[in-house]
């Protein structure tokens, strides 16, 4: 019987816990990036098996800075960190660039990402959505597609929770349970079963478990070896003391009437598994009550109705500390896995998380209606199949025929829930931006405040990068979150004219945050605004640099110039001017732009002088963004004082922003 107790996957994951990343595209973009550049060098030679060359991997990671310090097995690490990107097809298990990977690399070295498809997405999220559509989990009796699980739900459900995304979607691990898993989330919601009644019933249905039950009620639990193969852990016995002596511990307290002594145990415990994990620490504090009030004695006799403690039978407590014990364990591994499903299938750009909500965007909701289930049993293909499926570039009507659909016929579905929009083959486009920007308008009422703007301006001038990525979910880096909240705070002092997400330019998630690229490239943020009686048709182009003071001259003064040089030429409208937002304002810097409004140079059909670039602080924003004046009339006056301080002649560089701009800023 002891044999048979050892563990068996009950859960899929994507990725791998030893690699998690926020960026992960910029992660995915870059490992390609180096990878092509070891094959580059090292044509003829093979991955696996091979140390030598995994570690040269390794080093190269550290060369670049896309890792730190030092591992102790650096093979393993390169192997563990690389398997991810096996998983989704843009490299074979060798380690090679596939070709779905050289795309990803292509569209990454011409800095290429605006898409051209139906769901409207980006190029590399398009390629990652047919990845994630093809993707199947085969290991140790799990028989899967994770995203058509997933793509199921939300249209069986609408929605998934927080809760339901993290500790039972992933136990949807074959047919049988995906149907049980899904009915399990109805019964949820409906308070019929607890998410921990969930997790126990698959454990009871594991012949693993199994066995193991009925060993501690034949036998019970009577040294830490045997401790040791019921926990099922893979790290030895020494992994388990800790636990074990719990275990003897918690008995004896069930024994006898509570005390302080008992309290003391409890608590030590916890400490001692918050500070081995801290995700078992929280079950258990849940399950013993655990609370600043233990003390008390309403808290005494709380405890004695925990069923633990209503044991007199060593067995039976055993069989019940054993079920506890677990469920802890599967939870933490729940949540373990979550945060790294979430940001894979974030990949595909179609998957909304908000908050305690996880559901389709708008046309991927439509498109996907009644087809999931027939995406979720498609055949599990053999792992050689399977292996030349994943790594094959294949037309996206092609990887299911259900795929290959009438787009009317998903049109006419969204004409029924949204008869106002006039919506038709021509305009699903504008649809689906418009939907987007109600979206993004909803984002800034309730993310991006005026006080939430404030103080995220300040985390970044302080470069706080632990408040920063606390405030959101950020899938980018901090100068690029800089661009994105700076080009939100300029469409509200833009009375929130014209469509912000053409103007900005990034690259934006499903949730309508940032992405971060490896293309090194910095995307302009262009604003245009049409003639009124304040100001004449122009646009403004937004430079933002979070640069030391040392390395602003060299590294902004001349793209920011040539940015607006070409915007001018492009469109042929002298009024176009750029605005310089730093967190540091080196004076030869604001001396060097200045200037530039004597700088000649060739338009499109004659020779132009002057570039009108205008420096910003951030504390100058943040003095803006605290003026009283509505927004409908601060943008005029803004105009008003950048045209004036352009024309200026008088005043030397040195005290030229301060006198023009800074301090009229400040007397707004």
């Amino acid at each position: 019987m002891l044999e048979d107790i050892k563990f068996q996957s009950y859960c899929w994951s994507l990725g791998t816990t030893s690699f998690r990343v926020k960026d992960l595209n910029f992660k995915i973009e870059r490992q390609l990036q180096i990878l092509k550049e070891l094959w580059d060098e090292n044509p003829e030679i093979n991955w696996n098996g091979n140390d030598a060359i995994q570690e040269e991997y390794y080093n190269k990671m550290l060369e670049k800075g896309f890792i730190t310090g030092e591992a102790n097995n650096k093979p393993k690490d390169a192997r563990q960190k690389t398997s991810g990107l096996v998983q989704i097809g843009v490299i074979d298990d060798n380690r090679h660039i596939s070709n779905i990977g050289q795309k990803i690399i292509d569209i990454v070295e011409q800095d290429d990402f605006k898409g051209d498809n139906i769901f409207n997405i980006n190029k590399d999220s398009y390629i990652y959505l047919k990845q994630l559509l093809k993707l199947q989990v085969t290991d140790n009796g799990i028989n899967v597609k994770p995203f058509a699980v997933l793509l199921y739900f939300l249209e069986e459900l609408k929605h998934l929770s927080k809760d339901e995304f993290t500790y039972i979607l992933p136990l949807a691990t074959n047919q049988e349970y995906t149907e049980l898993m899904l009915e399990n989330i109805k019964m949820l919601r409906d308070n019929r079963k607890t998410i921990e009644d969930i997790i126990q019933d698959k454990m009871n249905n594991m012949t693993n478990y199994k066995s193991a039950v009925e060993f501690i009620k034949e036998n019970g639990i009577n040294s830490i070896e045997e401790f040791y193969i019921i926990d099922m852990g893979r790290k030895g016995t020494k992994y388990v003391e800790p636990m074990y002596k719990f275990f003897n511990d918690l008995y004896k307290i069930s024994q006898r009437d509570f005390d302080e002594e008992a309290l003391d145990t409890i608590m030590a415990f916890i400490k001692e598994q918050t500070k081995k994990n801290s995700k078992v620490a929280k079950y258990w504090k849940d399950y013993l009550k655990y609370s600043p009030r233990m003390l008390t004695e309403e808290y005494l006799e709380e405890i004695k109705e925990i069923p633990l403690f209503n044991f007199k039978n060593k067995k039976e407590y055993a069989v019940e500390f054993f079920k506890v014990m677990h469920t802890a364990k599967w939870k933490a591994t729940l949540e373990d896995y979550a945060d790294l499903n979430k940001r894979y299938i974030s990949l595909s750009d179609i998957v909304i998380f908000d908050d305690d909500k996880i559901e389709l965007d708008v046309f991927p909701k439509y498109f996907f209606l009644n087809i999931s289930k027939e995406i979720l049993n498609t055949p599990i293909l053999s792992k050689e199949e399977y292996n030349n499926f994943i790594l094959k570039d294949v037309e996206f009507n092609k990887i299911y025929s259900c795929l290959d659909i009438n787009v009317d016929d998903v049109i006419t579905q969204i004409q029924v829930d949204y008869p106002d929009k006039a919506v038709s083959k021509d305009s699903i486009k504008t649809f689906i931006e418009d939907e987007k920007l109600r979206r993004f308008n909803e984002l800034i009422d309730t993310k991006f405040s005026e006080t939430q703007l404030i103080q995220l301006f300040n985390d970044i001038e302080r470069n706080d990068r632990t408040a920063i990525n606390e405030y959101a979910d950020w899938n980018s880096d901090i100068p690029t979150i800089f661009e994105y909240i700076l080009g939100i705070t300029w469409y509200r002092f833009s009375n929130r004219r014209g469509n912000v997400l053409e103007y900005m330019k990034l690259s934006l998630d499903a949730n309508l945050l940032p992405k971060t690229h490896a293309s090194g490239g910095t995307a302009d943020i262009v604003y245009e605004y049409n003639e009124t009686e304040e100001y004449p048709e122009h646009k403004v182009l937004l430079e933002a640099t979070l640069t030391e003071s040392t390395s602003q001259r060299k590294n902004e003064m001349e793209p920011v110039s040539r940015h607006l040089m070409r915007e001018i030429q492009e469109n042929d409208n002298d009024n176009t001017y750029a605005v310089f937002v730093a967190n540091i304002l080196q004076e030869e810097v604001l001396s060097d732009f200045r200037s530039r409004k004597n700088y000649q140079f060739r338009g499109k059909s004659s020779v132009k002088t002057g570039l009108k670039i205008i420096s910003l602080s951030i504390q100058d924003i943040i003095k803006l963004i605290n003026v009283k004046l509505q927004y409908s009339k601060l943008y005029g006056k803004l105009y008003g004082i950048f045209e004036n301080a352009y024309k200026d002649t008088e005043i030397n560089d040195l005290e030229w922003y301060e006198k023009l701009i800074k301090n009229k800023i400040n007397n707004l």
